[in-house]
Parts: C-alpha cells; sequence; structure tokens
C-alpha cells in the first residue's frame, strides 16, 4: 500500500486525462480525438526522464 501512495498524483493525472477526453467525446467527436492527442502528448512529457537531454 505504501508503495501506491507514491503513484497517487500519477494515477490522479492519468484519470483526469481519462475524464477530460471521454466528456469531450460525448460532446463533438472530433474534439475527443483532439483531446486523446493533447493527453497523450502530456502523458509523454511526464513521463520523459528530466534529465535525458543535456
Amino acid at each position: 500500500m505504501k508503495n501506491m501512495i507514491t503513484y497517487l498524483p500519477f494515477i490522479l493525472i492519468v484519470l483526469g486525462i481519462i475524464s477530460i477526453t471521454v466528456s469531450a467525446f460525448m460532446m463533438f467527436e472530433p474534439l475527443g480525438f483532439l483531446m486523446v492527442g493533447i493527453g497523450l502528448f502530456v502523458l509523454a512529457y511526464i513521463l520523459v526522464p528530466k534529465g535525458a537531454n543535456p
């Protein structure tokens, strides 16, 4: 359980991106695809190690 708490902010960010994408799909389908792309971009930015580029 203690190990899971360290990943809690990341899990909440992923759930937030998913909820925004689902709501965009419900309103307007092309907007949903745009939100999927933006969400994947944000997720990739979060996962890239910060010290990778000198």
